[in-house]
């Protein structure tokens, strides 16, 4: 059965299936549910930003699915431990043979993949199948695409792209939305027809390549694009792959981008990388003498692609090892500084160190991962996420993260000044491995606004 290679791993397949509002997918989910019905047990956790699950009961009728629900929020922000909750009672409660997770159509679900792919518990249980996207061709994807963070996060996440619905678009439309699809970088693993949320096999059988997925690798490698250019013998192309669990230091990332930009390491005609660093996913690009950078949904691998004019001996091999020095060492000690709605900066000793050598602050700490000056309350997390401790930002501010193998987090009696009851729990922390920015309790969050 599809199914059979990865359970005997003992993962369970898990799909992402996204695409803005009206694409289709809760349509999609049924006729899944519908044509596998007698060989699996399919679990579907179903979300609507709504507080009423209208796509829950589109399919509760299902008899050999299980159903959860999360209403009443995005299960990207702030109904993420909703969905973690409604997780771990599936796997409790049953044994489904596949995990399908279908987001609102107003989610950023980028924060969805590194939920599967960070969280120890997760990564041991399930494994991750390409990201399913489904596109509507009559619906001004272009325009969405420019100007719709959430549409755009949708769209360069996934890794299998489903122009739906084309039972209603005219052939032109069709061939239209697969040349947009086609033209995205870097590319789609496929690109799929589908009428009436009728998606083929393939796209649930598909597996991440294992290079892309749990493989090691980040030697050079030849690039398809070293004869891009006119007078070919003077220019060199190469790429760099690593698969996504690795994690890069943004400074020394972005230093290496100076040196490539000012030619130091080599002369560069152009250079495109995306990478999963320290201050989230980013993609960098040198081109017409100029670097840019940006925030990317892109999760596939992180990879970089460059051509150099009359490389001197040893510029290859000098990029290389800088890409590589670039990496945050396995197994080093993280500390995530983040908000409710998604990571701000990763930090780990190496990197803290070369700035405190002993202790940080946490109010400086905080300004250097560009938090802003609110929310007003801290939340201590420590033990890999199953413990936290809350307090004020004011007097938490003042405190100590002591860097060693571990963090440890210190609140000294003058710093305690006048907030004694409520930061009793927070003196120290022990083995802590995030600062999370949040509202105080009982303090009602707001709305992501509607695009």
């Amino acid at each position: 059965m599809p199914h059979s290679e990865a359970m005997e791993e003992g993962r369970l397949p898990v799909h992402i299936l996204t695409g803005f509002l009206g694409v289709g997918k809760t349509t999609a989910v049924r006729d899944l549910l519908t044509r596998r019905a007698e060989s699996e047990r399919i679990a579907v956790v179903v979300n609507e930003y709504g507080d009423l699950g209208i796509d829950g009961a589109l399919l509760s009728d299902c008899a050999s699915c299980v159903l959860k629900e999360v209403p009443g929020g995005c299960v990207c922000c702030t109904a993420m431990a909703d969905l973690e909750a409604s997780i771990e009672e599936i796997l409790d409660l049953v044994a489904p043979t596949r995990l399908v997770v279908e987001p609102t159509g107003l989610a950023r679900p980028s924060e969805l993949v590194d939920l599967f792919r960070s969280r120890d518990r997760f990564q041991s249980r399930f494994e991750l199948r390409p990201v399913i996207t489904l596109l509507d061709p009559r619906q001004d994807y272009r325009k969405s695409y420019r100007e719709d963070a959430s549409f755009r996060d949708q769209v360069d996440l996934g890794d299998i792209l489903v122009v739906n619905r084309c039972d209603l678009a005219t052939e032109d439309e069709i061939q239209a939305a697969e040349a947009f699809a086609a033209s995205l970088l870097p590319s789609k693993m496929a690109i799929v027809r589908a009428s009436h949320g009728v998606l083929p096999d393939s796209v649930f059988d598909t597996r991440l390549p294992a290079g892309e997925s749990t493989g090691r690798g980040g030697t050079l490698l030849p690039s398809r694009n070293a004869h891009a250019h006119e007078g070919a013998e003077d220019y060199v192309g190469h790429g760099f792959q690593r698969d996504p669990e690795h994690l890069f230091d943004v400074d020394l990332l972005e230093l290496l981008m100076a040196e490539l930009l000012y030619g130091s390491t080599g002369v560069v005609a152009r250079a495109k990388g995306i990478f999963r660093t320290t201050t989230g996913w980013r993609v960098y690009e040198i081109a017409g003498g100029s670097l840019s950078n940006a925030d990317t949904a892109y999760r596939r691998d992180s990879r970089f692609d460059f051509i150099l004019r009359r490389p001197a001996g040893g510029d290859l091999e000098k990029i290389d090892r800088r890409l590589h020095e670039a990496i945050v060492p396995e197994g080093a000690a993280l500390l995530h500084v983040e908000t409710e709605s998604g990571l701000l900066r990763t930090w780990d000793a190496r990197q803290l160190r070369r700035r405190f050598p002993d202790a940080v602050p946490l109010g400086p700490l905080l300004e250097l991962s560009g938090a802003s000056p609110e929310p007003h309350w801290i939340w201590l997390v420590s033990e890999g996420g199953f413990f936290g401790s809350g307090g004020p930002r004011e007097p938490l501010s003042n405190g100590l993260v002591h860097v060693a193998d571990a963090y440890r987090f210190e609140l000294s009696d003058a710093g305690a000044a006048g907030f004694e009851d409520q930061v009793d729990q927070c003196r120290e922390v022990d083995g802590l491995c995030a600062i999370r920015l949040a509202k105080a309790p009982g303090e009602e969050p707001e709305e992501p606004p509607v695009s």
